[in-house]
């Protein structure tokens, strides 16, 4: 039974790395949902773990081989056959983890579309084949930070000691994808915000202002984290879902404490910690409301235990209608020591 514990938690990761793969790559979500066909063959089953999502607004069916043995590609070709006949999608695709490059190459070779985070994507169906090596892409020099490269800025501004760090150190310390943070560092560079240095065969950030000036540079170009509120009943830990929005605001200032708390998580964990802590949507008569804002980025990478970090606490609510949160907003920058 542990072991099935941790082969589950392992799949589990594997697609929430594949969500953020995809969208560190595309801006695209793929909206991932555990699936168990009842009509597909028990043994598809036995052998695999399958997600449902869409991908540029087509379904998706992705498909995790629970162990690999030998003849992994031509066992994929017959078995993803069968999953589109049996469910009538006809974008398939493996997901895989750590996965030779010679495997991968079969596969191309074959027309098995693929999903390998932080490595490659190749979906035949769409003529779409990215790897981590892919060309950089232009970027708008008036445009926003994309959510990765705004949280190596905060970082920065926050007092972390990324400078200078490589992009393994980073993708790890951050909890995504490798390319993910090389495609952050190339909109950086392209900014003219960070210069890469390479030393030996790494790719370290090395960021061209430090404290106020960096804010400065980059403060129109940053945006609210906020991606949508929720109200739901039940509860969240600091350390699950930090203090935001106007409870982080009575943490940091003067402000008081809203009548019904507000908290924040990453986007792509929402399903997961609906389901975990068992949230359902609250009703006016429900006495343990809390307010969930689903971030862009995770929230947890940058908090200041039990609340998020000031810098995006202001970015989440500098523009806010109420005079009393703008005015507290304007303190968390009053005080922060830059």
């Amino acid at each position: 039974m542990m072991l099935e514990a941790v082969d589950k938690q392992r799949l589990d990761g594997l697609a929430e790395a594949a969500e953020a793969y995809v969208r560190g790559a595309f801006g695209l979500g793929l909206g991932l949902q555990p699936l168990a066909p009842a009509n597909l063959p028990h043994f598809l089953l036995d052998r695999y773990r399958f997600w449902q999502g869409a991908l540029q607004d087509h379904p998706v069916i992705l498909m995790e081989m629970k162990g690999q043995g030998r003849g992994v590609t031509a066992d994929l070709l017959k078995h993803r056959d069968l999953v589109r006949r049996h469910l009538g999608v006809p974008l398939v695709l493996a997901l895989l983890d750590s996965v030779p490059t010679a495997i991968r190459k079969q596969m191309v070779e074959r027309k098995i579309g693929f999903l390998a985070p932080g490595a490659q994507i190749y979906v035949p169906e769409a003529l779409l084949d990215l790897r981590e090596r892919a060309p950089a892409i232009t970027h708008d020099p008036g445009a926003q930070l994309t959510p990765s490269a705004q949280v190596l800025v905060l970082a920065a501004l926050l007092g972390e000691p990324i400078d200078g760090a490589n992009l393994t150190e980073l993708a790890l310390r951050f909890g995504v994808a490798i390319m993910t943070m090389t495609r952050a560092l190339d909109e950086l560079e392209a900014l003219k915000i960070a210069k890469s240095k390479h030393v030996g065969r790494q790719r370290r950030l090395s960021l061209q202002y430090t404290g106020r000036e960096l804010w400065h540079a980059v403060e129109a170009r940053l945006q609210s984290p906020v991606r949508k509120v929720r109200e739901v009943k039940g509860r969240l830990p600091d350390e699950v879902a930090p203090l935001a929005g106007e409870s982080a605001l009575a943490h940091y200032t003067m402000l008081s404490e809203p009548r019904i708390a507000r908290r924040a998580l990453a986007a792509a964990r929402w399903k997961h910690i609906t389901g975990q802590f068992g949230l359902a949507p609250a009703t006016p008569f429900d006495h343990d409301r809390v307010e969930i804002e689903t971030w862009s980025y995770d929230p947890h990478v940058l908090a200041r235990q039990p609340a998020v970090d000031r810098l995006s606490l202001y970015l989440s609510v500098r523009h806010d209608p109420d005079e009393r949160v703008a005015q507290a907003a304007a303190q968390l920058l009053e005080t922060f020591e830059w």
